[in-house]
């Protein structure tokens, strides 16, 4: 499969990902860049809207939990999926779609 340089990067026609190898126990991932781009968004926000809807109790309380479930599967992605280290090196890799 041929790779795209960053400077070739149409996401109309690629597809970005991270390539992330543990520097614990070598496992290799790989994350889709729209998937961590957008659970960022998500995370700001759902805390947007914690601090807009402070007068509606159950409301706040449903944004937060929204914030944490984010925050955590965002984690997720940024762990070896083998033995949850942190300590990881990545590149992009970037394909064209199919």
């Amino acid at each position: 499969m041929k790779t795209i340089s960053i400077k070739e990067y149409d996401p109309s026609k690629h597809i970005k990902e991270f390539k992330r190898k543990c520097n614990q126990c070598g496992k290799v991932w790989h994350v889709l860049e729209s998937r961590e781009k957008k659970l960022r968004g998500d995370v700001i926000f759902n805390a947007a809207q914690q601090t807009l809807t402070c007068c509606n109790p159950s409301a706040s309380l449903q944004a937060k939990r929204n914030v944490e479930a984010n925050e955590t599967e965002l984690h997720k992605l940024k762990r070896c999926p083998e033995c949850n280290s942190s300590d990881y090196s990545g590149t992009i890799v970037i394909y064209a779609k199919k």
